[in-house]
């Protein structure tokens, strides 16, 4: 699936897509994978939030509509 980051300022073909929190869990990264190497798709202030979002690009590869997904910004997620 291709997903553009919220910075747009990257566009990749993931396979995968995680949370990470931040060690003190004040943020919740969203991300193409666990490696060193992941890039930063999103980030949310709540873990509802980020896992909001994951919800919609779920729903979008269920609906197999084959559109890129834009990571909404924090202010832009509704919970």
């Amino acid at each position: 699936m291709w997903i553009r980051s919220q910075s747009r300022k990257a566009l990749l073909n993931v396979n995968q897509v995680v949370i990470i929190p931040s060690v003190d869990k004040r943020m919740y990264f969203i991300c193409n994978s666990l490696e060193k190497e992941s890039v930063t798709l999103g980030v949310y202030l709540t873990e509802e939030k980020a896992l909001k979002v994951l919800d919609r690009i779920e729903e979008l590869i269920e609906n197999q509509c084959g559109l890129t997904f834009y990571m909404p910004a924090d202010e832009e997620v509704k919970v």
